[in-house]
């Protein structure tokens, strides 16, 4: 059998995360057939109680914290052995394994699969009434020195152990080092707060945060080996504030699996001979009542702009590796051979970036930089780097600050938002985030390269994924999906105040990113996923300015994430070249026709899977070429046979 190129980690708290907020990418990943690894931190013991949290009864029983644990850990190899190979009840071979001197976990490998999960099992309740949070949260804080762990009936591991901050740390940064990731999925580090509260309320758990802090500590010390694996981090309860992005298909998928996690579908006697009674039953007995079902987002919404031809015509690629900038270029233009993955820099650089600059010249880029600070605590700040003249480099990155610096609130600033960045005509540099108060912030660069102060431009309850553009005219526009619609802000002259534009009314966009092209003639096209369908939907400015009532369906095969998007010149909105990640997590295409009479998508799947959203440009000969990061954590395109309308693209190159 041929080895798996793609291995992929999963570091998350509970029994339940992966498969309410990663799927449906982990059930994609388990049939592909790639090595699949998931560490699940705590003991995930809650209140002890196995009971639909709805029974009125339940407040009368009494809590068995263990015999929880371990029928929350039967539910999930449950849910992975039919995922993996659609039987529930397929065995597994469990062992305890020595991840660091004084700490054990137990590891079960799902039989002829290579398919493990590591229980760490640490309590998730800390030892002392005084704490206010999890004993996850207060080790990571500094609050407690060890945290114990809860043995589940029947361990391997039966003796509890008392683990350390660093000691946490080291065991999974030797886990990476055994898994070799190529690609490691994680939650959200800086969930957004309520918006809909006058308080501060975090939206989410404080043991997702945790683990996912020392996820980070703990890849900051594996790269350090020369590992760059993709990144990816996904939003837990925050998915409740936004548009749903998974189609009916997905969510009765995601639904069956949660049904097998929760023992809807066990037998009477435990088939692996472990608990008492197979699954979660505080799910009760409709996965479908929770809201976690609907959506699988990304905390930092994807853009489809970091392909672009560069200096001396080379297209260049950009993404980030394990917290660092990576590029790749061609080796000449039009070669359809590249360089790279070059990684550059210090810190820890958020998964995507805002790349931008003028045509042809050399890119400029937006990110997110996390910096942990003493007390366990986390400033994020807005950061910029331009290439050098001669697109082979970069000369460090420059703070921008962060629009909520002058607050004094670590909170406010960690939840800045992906940044959207363009450049005008004249060389001017325009830089957007969405604010904790969930409107938007701009900071520009004059020509000569002057930084001018943050400055508010409004909106609220607007999602961190916008998309900037240079139009024509020379002028910039911003477009935000918010909770019903897609907001825009706009110049009437190049260089001028940006004005909120209240007659552009859509649909409701789902969560996870928009994109806008400039269609000629002062009319912006814009695309992005409808609100629970998935569907493409476009919606393209009138010549007279006004914008149409309603958007146009083209389909799609389903997916989540931004739509890639070149304007196709004398053709229209359904006829542009489109891309995106279907239901499957491949690239799905759509290019015109030779023929201009032939109107419509023609949606093409192609690929293995792949991480993110996919990038779209045109090569020195004009030909079209389509980029995307795949799970193996290597660039992969597709180019067109001919820079002519209609040519077909050619085969994957890696």
């Amino acid at each position: 059998m041929t080895e798996p190129t793609r291995s992929v980690l999963h570091i998350v708290a509970h029994q339940d995360d992966d498969l309410y907020f990663m799927n449906p990418d982990l059930v994609r990943s388990l049939q592909d057939g790639d090595r699949i690894t998931t560490v699940i931190v705590t003991a995930g013991e809650g209140d002890g109680v196995n009971a639909d949290t709805d029974d009125p009864q339940r407040a009368a029983l009494t809590p068995d914290f263990a015999r929880y644990s371990t029928e929350r850990g039967c539910g999930l190899r449950s849910a992975y052995a039919r995922m993996a190979t659609g039987d529930r009840d397929h065995p597994w071979r469990r062992e305890p394994v020595d991840l660091v001197p004084g700490f054990a976990a137990e590891r079960f490998t799902l039989a002829d699969h290579e398919v493990n999960l590591y229980f760490l099992q640490l309590r998730e309740q800390a030892p002392t009434e005084r704490s206010t949070r999890t004993g996850l949260h207060d080790l990571w804080e500094g609050a407690l020195r060890t945290q114990p762990t809860l043995p589940v009936h029947g361990c391997t591991v039966g003796q509890v152990q008392h683990v350390g901050r660093d000691q946490l740390i080291a065991a999974l940064t030797a886990l990476l080092g055994h898994v070799r990731p190529t690609t490691v999925r994680t939650m959200d580090p800086d969930p957004e707060h309520d918006g809909g509260r006058a308080e501060f309320v975090c939206s989410d758990h404080a043991d997702h945060t945790s683990t996912t802090q020392f996820a980070l500590a703990a890849l900051a010390r594996y790269r350090e080996g020369g590992h760059n694996p993709v990144v990816e981090h996904y939003r837990a309860y925050a998915n409740r504030f936004w548009g749903y992005n998974l189609d009916s298909a997905a969510v009765t998928e995601k639904a069956e699996y949660l049904a097998t996690y929760s023992g809807l579908d066990a037998p009477a006697r435990c088939p692996h001979g472990t608990c008492h009674t197979c699954g979660d039953r505080q799910l009760g007995p409709n996965p479908l009542r929770s809201t976690h079902m609907m959506s699988a987002a990304s905390r930092y919404s994807p853009t489809t702009n970091w392909l672009r031809l560069g200096p001396g015509g080379r297209l260049n690629a950009f993404a980030v590796l394990a917290g660092r900038l990576a590029f790749w270029t061609e080796t000449g233009p039009a070669s359809g051979e590249w360089k790279g993955p070059f990684v550059l820099g210090d810190g820890w650089i958020a998964p995507t970036l805002a790349v931008t600059g003028l045509p042809g010249g050399p890119a400029q880029l937006v990110g997110l930089r996390r910096q942990n600070v003493v007390g366990g605590g986390v400033t994020v700040d807005v950061v910029h780097t331009v290439q050098d003249p001669g697109g082979n480099g970069f000369n460090g990155w420059q703070t921008l600050e962060n629009p909520d610096w002058t607050q004094g609130d670590g909170r406010r600033q960690r939840e800045v938002g992906v940044p959207s960045a363009a450049v005008d005509a004249a060389g001017r540099l325009h830089v957007f985030v969405r604010t904790f108060d969930q409107g938007i912030a701009c900071r520009r660069r004059e020509a000569e390269g002057t930084w001018l102060p943050w400055e508010n431009l409004g909106g609220s309850f607007v999602q961190d994924a916008g998309c900037a553009l240079t139009t024509e005219r020379g002028t910039v526009e911003l477009y935000v999906p918010g909770k019903n619609t897609v907001w825009r802000w706009h110049q009437t002259a190049p260089g001028g105040p940006f004005q909120l534009d209240d007659t552009l009314r859509t649909g409701r966009p789902a969560t996870g990113g928009v994109t806008a092209v400039d269609s000629g003639d002062g009319r912006t096209c814009l695309y992005f996923r409808e609100a629970g369908t998935g569907q493409v939907m476009a919606y393209r400015r009138h010549a007279d300015g006004r914008w149409p009532g309603s958007g146009a369906g083209l389909g799609g095969h389903g997916g989540t994430g931004a739509v890639a998007a070149l304007w196709a010149p004398e053709r229209g909105a359904r006829e542009a070249f489109l891309a995106h990640r279907g239901s499957r997590g491949r690239l799905v295409t759509s290019l015109p026709d030779r023929d201009k009479e032939v109107s419509g998508t023609h949606w093409r799947e192609s690929g293995e899977m792949f991480a993110q959203a996919p990038a779209m440009a045109h090569d020195a000969t004009g030909a079209l070429v389509v980029a995307v990061i795949g799970t193996d954590g290597r660039l992969h395109t597709r180019r067109q046979l001919s820079p002519t309308a209609g040519s077909p693209l050619g085969p994957w190159r890696s």
